[in-house]
């Protein structure tokens, strides 16, 4: 089967587009555990990672303002109606889009490169004069990025717009192999300016897999600056709010890495990672979700189908919490595991290791949470109201920042709180543990802020029911205790039969263990009959059904459709 023909594929069922976003998610976060891997073994959680986390801050700041920002969750609807209108429109929208906002993250990468040794001391105060030093070489070589990925983004919109998601699933892929290139070969050839390379070589195959289908569909173009233009202005109107929130997140992170780097070398590195792992299941589950459904949600709510509308997101978020439930249930009883797996060979230290768990066991408290945020927020931005949930986004970012300080005052002083969170993550004799003050907040503030955006979303559509929320998430709940059930009796039970001071008795009894609870799990989805359990037939698209269908011996009877 020709590539072309993936790569052009059009969906039009939520579920099928959803598992390709995810499958090809999957295989992403999975050279991102590879690079990550790379990264610890080459440099541990020292300062190369250090400064290599606080360089990439900024240029990623001016990406998710300027593109993410205005573009992610409106350029879509607004392409959809004019599409409606004049095909012809919508591509001349498209031009002007993508000469503005291009040049607009061009010339903020220019000054920041400029500002780049001011930059880095607001990022990361903490660091000494010497490892700023090679934060700013990094983070100006870096700035190419935003470039790169602002006229990605944009390709990837329209195919999104367009429901063509193979290639604008396979970009993610594309700048992790442009990234781990960097940390192999280049870093080799130019040290560890190599990896600010690679970053830079990664966003251009994540923009060069987005064309061939681009062209596809007609698209030629021709640079037209009109910033009078109706469908310009109502991007950049709408996209006000968006900013403003996106804004609020990037300077949360800023402060947090900020904070990270007044506490002990290796800090910034190791939240870093742990927040890299815990953000695998919501990579691929709940960002492939909420990108699948937004199409149809910016199309159900531009017609005022609200039934529709409802009914997709019932449907998505089910879908979302039957796959991450169970996930982050299964962080916290492996998070040991999991992490000297992936993480803990060459440089990376055990006290690395312990460290990194412990974050990754409070991140995981949220993963729920964090990955039903970006699904309701789309809902909202799909019914044209930015203003609401960007409210909300900024109101949880500013109380982590509240939160991040408090909790660590209180673990610099080692009364109750520090103890508490020693003997809870068994990390009280690990240096520098105060650092999980940050992941703890982060978690603690990702709930608040997704049990503020539900309560506001039902109170501004009055026909949604929680009801059709709450009633599958009882049974997920309880099929997923059966499976922690059955993680927690195969860790135990396997730990006397396998050397657990070697790679292949830790990875035996993690993989032991998860087999267990995937199977303990799968039983009770099936006994309980949970409807998200029986989709996931459905959610297969055609072409991959093809090519099981070649396969012999397996006959399945599939439905001719996408």
């Amino acid at each position: 089967m020709k590539l072309k023909y993936f790569l052009n594929t059009e969906f039009t069922i939520v579920a099928s587009a959803a598992f390709t976003i995810g499958f090809f998610s999957f295989l992403s976060k999975l050279l991102g555990v590879v690079r990550n891997r790379i990264f610890a073994g080459e440099f541990g959680a020292g300062d190369v990672m250090d400064t290599y986390f606080a360089a990439f801050l900024i240029p990623d700041f001016v990406y998710n303002l300027f593109i993410v920002g205005m573009l992610s969750s409106v350029f879509i609807p607004v392409f959809a109606h004019y599409r409606r209108q004049s095909l012809q429109e919508a591509w001349h929208l498209t031009h002007i889009v993508l000469t503005v906002f291009v040049t607009a993250v061009a010339c903020a990468a220019l000054v920041a490169m400029a500002f780049a040794p001011e930059l880095i001391s607001l990022v990361a105060p903490g660091f000494s004069p010497e490892k700023q030093k090679s934060a700013v070489a990094l983070m100006r070589v870096m700035f190419l990025s935003p470039v790169l990925l602002g006229i990605s983004h944009v390709v990837g919109s329209i195919l999104q717009a367009h429901k063509m998601f193979f290639s604008f699933a396979l970009a993610p892929i594309m700048y992790n192999t442009g990234i781990i290139i960097g940390a192999v070969f280049f870093v080799k050839y130019f040290g560890v300016i190599g990896l600010a390379m690679g970053v830079v070589l990664g966003a251009l195959l994540h923009l060069a897999i987005q064309l061939p289908p681009l062209f596809k569909i007609g698209f030629s173009f021709r640079p037209a600056f009109d910033t009078a233009h109706k469908g310009v202005r109502k991007i950049a109107w709408l996209s006000l709010p968006r900013i403003v929130g996106l804004a609020a997140t990037q300077i949360n992170f800023v402060v947090i890495t900020a904070i990270a780097s007044t506490v002990t070398p290796g800090s910034v590195a190791i939240f870093n990672f742990a927040n890299d792992l815990q953000f695998v299941p919501i990579g691929i589950v709940a960002f492939s979700f909420a990108s699948a459904v937004f199409p149809f949600l910016a199309v159900h709510a531009a017609a005022g189908d609200i039934k529709a509308f409802l009914g997709r997101l019932y449907g998505a978020v089910n879908q979302i919490l039957f796959f991450v439930i169970p996930v982050s249930i299964f962080f916290i009883l492996e998070r040991a595991q999991i992490v000297r797996v992936i993480l803990g060979y060459g440089q990376f230290s055990w006290e690395d290791t312990r460290l990194t768990a412990a974050a990754l066991g409070a991140f995981a408290i949220s993963v729920f949470a964090q990955s039903l945020v970006p699904l309701f927020s789309r809902a909202f931005f799909a019914l044209e109201n930015t203003k609401t949930p960007v409210f909300i986004n900024v109101s949880s970012a500013m109380l982590n920042v509240v939160l991040s300080f408090f909790f660590l005052g209180l673990m610099r002083e080692g009364g109750v709180f520090a103890s508490a969170v020693g003997a809870a993550f068994r990390v009280s004799d690990v240096r520098g543990a105060e650092v999980l003050a940050l992941p703890i907040a982060f978690s603690l503030s990702a709930i608040v802020n997704f049990a503020w955006l539900y309560i506001a979303f039902s109170r501004r559509v009055e026909q949604f029911d929680g009801s059709r929320i709450v009633s599958s998430l009882l049974k997920i709940n309880l099929a997923a205790c059966v499976m922690a059930l059955a993680v927690y009796g195969a860790l135990y039970s396997i730990a006397p039969h396998v050397n657990m001071q070697k790679f292949t008795g830790i990875f035996s009894q993690g993989m032991v263990a998860f087999f267990a609870g995937f199977l303990a799990y799968s039983a009770a989805s099936y006994f309980l009959k949970i409807p998200e359990f029986f989709a996931l037939r459905e959610a297969v698209p055609l072409p991959a059904r093809r090519l099981i269908s070649r396969i012999p011996f397996i006959q399945i009877n599939w439905e001719d459709k996408l």
